[in-house]
Protein backbone atom coordinates (compact mmCIF):
# COMPACT_ATOMS: atom_id res chain seq x y z
CA UNK A 1 0.00 0.00 0.00
CA UNK A 2 1.09 3.12 -0.63
CA UNK A 3 1.96 5.81 1.48
CA UNK A 4 3.56 9.57 1.75
CA UNK A 5 6.38 8.65 4.12
CA UNK A 6 9.17 9.98 2.56
CA UNK A 7 11.35 7.42 3.47
CA UNK A 8 9.48 4.93 0.93
CA UNK A 9 8.81 7.04 -2.27
CA UNK A 10 6.56 5.91 -4.66
CA UNK A 11 7.56 4.70 -7.77
CA UNK A 12 6.47 6.44 -10.36
CA UNK A 13 5.19 5.74 -13.93
CA UNK A 14 3.94 8.13 -16.30
CA UNK A 15 1.43 6.91 -19.43
CA UNK A 16 2.74 9.28 -21.90
CA UNK A 17 6.12 11.39 -22.26
CA UNK A 18 5.11 14.42 -23.98
CA UNK A 19 5.97 17.97 -22.99
CA UNK A 20 4.16 16.93 -19.58
CA UNK A 21 5.30 14.11 -18.77
CA UNK A 22 9.30 15.43 -19.12
CA UNK A 23 8.58 18.63 -17.00
CA UNK A 24 6.72 16.82 -14.31
CA UNK A 25 9.79 13.70 -14.53
CA UNK A 26 12.14 16.43 -14.33
CA UNK A 27 10.85 18.34 -11.07
CA UNK A 28 10.21 14.45 -9.54
CA UNK A 29 13.91 13.62 -10.43
CA UNK A 30 15.12 17.23 -8.22
CA UNK A 31 13.06 16.02 -5.46
CA UNK A 32 14.80 12.88 -5.04
CA UNK A 33 13.04 10.49 -7.05
CA UNK A 34 15.43 7.79 -8.12
CA UNK A 35 12.58 5.48 -9.83
CA UNK A 36 10.62 7.29 -12.48
CA UNK A 37 9.36 5.28 -15.95
CA UNK A 38 7.89 6.38 -18.72
CA UNK A 39 6.17 4.49 -21.67
CA UNK A 40 4.90 5.94 -24.71
CA UNK A 41 5.03 4.33 -28.62
CA UNK A 42 7.17 6.91 -29.64
CA UNK A 43 9.50 6.46 -26.61
CA UNK A 44 9.25 2.11 -27.11
CA UNK A 45 10.99 2.97 -30.22
CA UNK A 46 13.17 4.99 -29.50
CA UNK A 47 16.89 4.86 -30.39
CA UNK A 48 19.98 5.96 -28.48
CA UNK A 49 20.22 9.15 -29.85
CA UNK A 50 16.93 9.96 -30.60
CA UNK A 51 15.20 13.64 -28.92
CA UNK A 52 12.83 11.61 -27.10
CA UNK A 53 16.05 9.28 -25.50
CA UNK A 54 17.68 12.36 -24.99
CA UNK A 55 14.09 13.75 -23.09
CA UNK A 56 14.27 10.81 -20.98
CA UNK A 57 17.70 11.24 -20.09
CA UNK A 58 17.65 15.34 -19.31
CA UNK A 59 14.35 14.24 -17.17
CA UNK A 60 16.05 11.44 -14.57
CA UNK A 61 13.38 8.99 -16.66
CA UNK A 62 13.98 5.56 -17.87
CA UNK A 63 11.96 4.67 -20.79
CA UNK A 64 10.33 1.23 -20.88
CA UNK A 65 9.05 -0.67 -24.13
CA UNK A 66 5.44 -2.20 -22.90
CA UNK A 67 2.55 -0.57 -21.00
CA UNK A 68 3.30 -3.79 -19.15
CA UNK A 69 6.61 -3.14 -17.72
CA UNK A 70 5.34 0.15 -16.46
CA UNK A 71 2.69 -1.29 -14.60
CA UNK A 72 5.18 -4.30 -12.79
CA UNK A 73 7.50 -1.59 -11.65
CA UNK A 74 5.31 1.72 -10.85
CA UNK A 75 3.21 2.11 -7.51
CA UNK A 76 2.11 5.44 -8.87
CA UNK A 77 0.55 5.48 -12.39
CA UNK A 78 0.18 9.19 -13.81
CA UNK A 79 -1.55 9.38 -17.80
CA UNK A 80 -0.54 12.49 -19.74
CA UNK A 81 -1.87 11.09 -22.85
CA UNK A 82 -4.01 13.48 -25.33
CA UNK A 83 -7.41 13.09 -24.28
CA UNK A 84 -8.53 11.11 -27.24
CA UNK A 85 -5.39 7.91 -26.50
CA UNK A 86 -6.53 7.90 -22.40
CA UNK A 87 -9.12 5.46 -22.85
CA UNK A 88 -7.21 3.48 -25.61
CA UNK A 89 -4.46 3.10 -23.64
CA UNK A 90 -5.87 2.28 -20.40
CA UNK A 91 -8.01 -1.07 -22.19
CA UNK A 92 -4.39 -2.04 -23.11
CA UNK A 93 -2.67 -1.40 -19.48
CA UNK A 94 -6.11 -2.50 -17.96
CA UNK A 95 -4.59 -6.30 -17.58
CA UNK A 96 -1.25 -5.42 -15.62
CA UNK A 97 -3.07 -3.15 -13.38
CA UNK A 98 -2.71 -4.06 -9.08
CA UNK A 99 -5.47 -3.10 -6.37
CA UNK A 100 -2.74 -1.06 -4.97
CA UNK A 101 -1.86 0.86 -8.03
CA UNK A 102 -2.89 4.11 -8.29
CA UNK A 103 -4.02 5.21 -11.44
CA UNK A 104 -4.35 8.99 -12.34
CA UNK A 105 -5.86 9.64 -15.11
CA UNK A 106 -4.57 13.23 -15.73
CA UNK A 107 -5.22 13.57 -20.09
CA UNK A 108 -7.40 16.54 -20.38
CA UNK A 109 -10.84 15.08 -21.25
CA UNK A 110 -14.29 14.94 -20.93
CA UNK A 111 -16.27 14.02 -17.41
CA UNK A 112 -18.15 10.95 -19.24
CA UNK A 113 -15.11 10.00 -20.45
CA UNK A 114 -13.34 9.86 -17.19
CA UNK A 115 -16.64 8.59 -15.94
CA UNK A 116 -16.14 5.51 -18.30
CA UNK A 117 -12.32 5.15 -17.27
CA UNK A 118 -13.42 4.98 -14.10
CA UNK A 119 -15.70 2.17 -14.53
CA UNK A 120 -13.04 0.04 -16.53
CA UNK A 121 -10.83 0.18 -14.31
CA UNK A 122 -13.09 -1.44 -11.75
CA UNK A 123 -11.50 -2.51 -8.64
CA UNK A 124 -8.17 -3.51 -10.81
CA UNK A 125 -6.99 -0.59 -9.22
CA UNK A 126 -7.02 2.83 -7.03
CA UNK A 127 -8.92 5.40 -10.00
CA UNK A 128 -8.27 9.24 -9.78
CA UNK A 129 -9.57 11.52 -12.10
CA UNK A 130 -6.68 14.69 -12.39
CA UNK A 131 -7.33 17.70 -13.91
CA UNK A 132 -4.27 20.03 -14.23
CA UNK A 133 -5.35 23.93 -14.03
CA UNK A 134 -2.29 25.42 -15.39
CA UNK A 135 0.91 25.32 -17.50
CA UNK A 136 2.91 22.29 -17.03
CA UNK A 137 5.43 23.86 -19.10
CA UNK A 138 5.74 26.94 -16.48
CA UNK A 139 4.69 25.35 -13.16
CA UNK A 140 5.70 21.87 -13.01
CA UNK A 141 4.73 19.56 -10.17
CA UNK A 142 3.80 22.97 -8.93
CA UNK A 143 0.97 23.07 -11.08
CA UNK A 144 -2.88 23.80 -9.04
CA UNK A 145 -4.21 20.31 -9.75
CA UNK A 146 -7.98 19.00 -8.51
CA UNK A 147 -8.12 15.23 -8.01
CA UNK A 148 -11.94 13.88 -7.30
CA UNK A 149 -13.32 10.08 -6.83
CA UNK A 150 -12.71 8.07 -3.98
CA UNK A 151 -8.94 7.77 -3.99
CA UNK A 152 -8.69 11.51 -5.05
CA UNK A 153 -7.30 12.11 -0.98
CA UNK A 154 -4.70 9.35 -1.06
CA UNK A 155 -3.15 10.85 -4.06
CA UNK A 156 -3.15 14.34 -2.54
CA UNK A 157 -1.97 13.22 0.63
CA UNK A 158 0.57 11.22 -1.03
CA UNK A 159 2.40 13.43 -3.20
CA UNK A 160 1.71 17.20 -1.81
CA UNK A 161 4.35 16.41 0.62
CA UNK A 162 6.70 16.48 -2.35
CA UNK A 163 5.79 19.87 -3.81
CA UNK A 164 2.95 18.58 -5.82
CA UNK A 165 -0.27 21.10 -5.17
CA UNK A 166 -3.55 18.83 -5.23
CA UNK A 167 -6.93 19.75 -3.92
CA UNK A 168 -9.38 16.64 -3.36
CA UNK A 169 -12.85 18.29 -5.10
CA UNK A 170 -16.49 16.42 -5.37
CA UNK A 171 -17.24 12.95 -4.68
CA UNK A 172 -17.55 11.28 -8.39
CA UNK A 173 -15.21 10.43 -11.27
CA UNK A 174 -15.96 13.10 -13.29
CA UNK A 175 -15.90 15.98 -11.06
CA UNK A 176 -12.21 17.37 -11.34
CA UNK A 177 -12.74 17.10 -15.14
CA UNK A 178 -16.18 18.93 -15.04
CA UNK A 179 -14.66 21.60 -12.60
CA UNK A 180 -11.73 22.27 -15.11
CA UNK A 181 -14.25 22.26 -18.35
CA UNK A 182 -16.63 24.26 -16.31
CA UNK A 183 -14.17 27.12 -14.74
CA UNK A 184 -13.19 27.62 -18.92
CA UNK A 185 -16.94 28.57 -19.79
CA UNK A 186 -15.61 32.15 -17.15
CA UNK A 187 -11.81 32.10 -18.44
CA UNK A 188 -12.77 31.32 -22.16
CA UNK A 189 -16.05 33.61 -22.25
CA UNK A 190 -14.33 36.69 -20.47
CA UNK A 191 -11.37 36.69 -23.05
CA UNK A 192 -14.59 36.84 -25.26
CA UNK A 193 -16.29 39.87 -24.09
CA UNK A 194 -12.78 41.25 -22.73
CA UNK A 195 -11.79 41.22 -26.96
CA UNK A 196 -15.54 42.49 -27.72
CA UNK A 197 -15.25 45.54 -25.22
CA UNK A 198 -11.58 46.47 -25.71
CA UNK A 199 -12.67 46.65 -29.84
CA UNK A 200 -14.88 49.26 -29.26
CA UNK A 201 -13.47 51.08 -27.04
CA UNK A 202 -10.49 51.38 -29.73
CA UNK A 203 -12.91 51.95 -32.64
CA UNK A 204 -14.04 54.81 -30.16
CA UNK A 205 -10.78 55.99 -29.13
CA UNK A 206 -10.82 55.48 -25.47
CA UNK A 207 -9.50 51.81 -24.68
CA UNK A 208 -7.11 52.88 -22.15
CA UNK A 209 -9.70 54.90 -20.22
CA UNK A 210 -12.26 51.92 -20.41
CA UNK A 211 -9.02 49.55 -19.41
CA UNK A 212 -8.55 52.07 -16.31
CA UNK A 213 -12.03 52.80 -15.39
CA UNK A 214 -12.94 48.73 -15.44
CA UNK A 215 -9.63 47.59 -13.44
CA UNK A 216 -10.65 50.11 -10.46
CA UNK A 217 -13.39 47.55 -9.91
CA UNK A 218 -11.70 44.27 -10.47
CA UNK A 219 -8.61 45.60 -8.41
CA UNK A 220 -9.56 47.27 -5.32
CA UNK A 221 -13.11 44.08 -4.82
CA UNK A 222 -12.15 40.45 -3.79
CA UNK A 223 -13.30 37.80 -7.11
CA UNK A 224 -15.98 36.38 -4.50
CA UNK A 225 -17.31 39.76 -3.78
CA UNK A 226 -17.57 40.28 -7.62
CA UNK A 227 -18.98 36.54 -8.24
CA UNK A 228 -21.79 37.57 -5.49
CA UNK A 229 -22.32 41.07 -6.44
CA UNK A 230 -22.85 40.24 -10.42
CA UNK A 231 -24.93 37.02 -9.90
CA UNK A 232 -27.24 38.72 -6.91
CA UNK A 233 -27.75 42.34 -8.79
CA UNK A 234 -28.47 40.19 -11.96
CA UNK A 235 -31.45 38.65 -10.46
CA UNK A 236 -32.87 41.63 -8.82
CA UNK A 237 -32.41 44.38 -11.58
CA UNK A 238 -32.14 41.71 -14.62
CA UNK A 239 -35.59 43.89 -16.12
CA UNK A 240 -34.19 47.09 -16.30
CA UNK A 241 -30.89 46.11 -17.56
CA UNK A 242 -31.91 44.87 -21.32
CA UNK A 243 -32.85 47.81 -22.11
CA UNK A 244 -28.85 49.01 -20.88
CA UNK A 245 -27.80 46.39 -23.08
CA UNK A 246 -29.90 46.89 -25.98
CA UNK A 247 -28.78 50.74 -25.71
CA UNK A 248 -24.79 48.83 -25.91
CA UNK A 249 -26.09 46.74 -28.93
CA UNK A 250 -27.14 50.12 -31.04
CA UNK A 251 -24.00 51.94 -29.91
CA UNK A 252 -21.64 47.87 -31.36
CA UNK A 253 -23.82 48.04 -34.48
CA UNK A 254 -23.26 52.35 -35.05
CA UNK A 255 -19.76 51.57 -34.84
CA UNK A 256 -19.86 48.25 -36.81
CA UNK A 257 -18.52 46.47 -34.00
CA UNK A 258 -18.62 42.36 -32.85
CA UNK A 259 -21.57 42.26 -30.39
CA UNK A 260 -22.58 38.41 -30.31
CA UNK A 261 -21.71 38.59 -26.45
CA UNK A 262 -23.77 41.80 -25.62
CA UNK A 263 -26.47 39.73 -27.74
CA UNK A 264 -26.12 36.79 -25.57
CA UNK A 265 -25.86 38.71 -22.44
CA UNK A 266 -29.82 40.26 -22.98
CA UNK A 267 -30.66 36.75 -24.02
CA UNK A 268 -29.75 35.70 -20.38
CA UNK A 269 -31.40 38.76 -19.08
CA UNK A 270 -34.53 38.13 -20.74
CA UNK A 271 -34.12 34.42 -19.99
CA UNK A 272 -34.12 35.66 -15.91
CA UNK A 273 -37.20 37.72 -16.32
CA UNK A 274 -38.81 35.55 -18.31
CA UNK A 275 -37.93 33.02 -14.54
CA UNK A 276 -39.37 35.64 -12.70
CA UNK A 277 -36.31 36.42 -10.76
CA UNK A 278 -37.40 40.29 -10.32
CA UNK A 279 -40.25 38.95 -8.09
CA UNK A 280 -38.62 35.77 -6.38
CA UNK A 281 -35.60 38.36 -5.26
CA UNK A 282 -37.04 42.11 -4.36
CA UNK A 283 -33.21 41.98 -2.62
CA UNK A 284 -30.18 40.37 -2.88
CA UNK A 285 -29.55 37.08 -1.01
CA UNK A 286 -27.00 36.91 1.40
CA UNK A 287 -25.33 33.60 -1.15
CA UNK A 288 -25.71 32.67 -4.71
CA UNK A 289 -27.04 29.53 -3.83
CA UNK A 290 -30.74 30.47 -3.75
CA UNK A 291 -30.17 32.38 -7.16
CA UNK A 292 -28.79 29.52 -9.31
CA UNK A 293 -30.68 27.20 -7.49
CA UNK A 294 -33.83 28.88 -8.86
CA UNK A 295 -32.47 29.26 -12.22
CA UNK A 296 -31.83 25.58 -12.61
CA UNK A 297 -35.77 24.92 -11.01
CA UNK A 298 -36.89 27.15 -13.73
CA UNK A 299 -35.08 25.46 -17.05
CA UNK A 300 -36.82 22.41 -15.74
CA UNK A 301 -40.30 23.31 -15.67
Amino acid sequence: MLTNNTNTKPRIGLLGFGEAGARFAKDFSQAGFKHILAYSRTGSKAKPGDAITQRAQDSGVKLVKTVGTLAKKSDLIIVLTPGKSAIAVLKKIHKHLRPEHLYVDASTNSAAAMEKAALIVGNAARFVDAAIMGPVDLMGTKVPIVASGDHASAFRDLMNPYGMVISAVGTKPGDASAMKLIRSVLMKGLAALLIETMEAARRRGIMDEVIADSSVTFNQIPFEKIIKRYVNGTAVHCGRRIHEMQECLELLHDMGSSDRGTRTTIAMLRDLVKFGMPEQFPQEPDTIHPVIDAIIAARKK
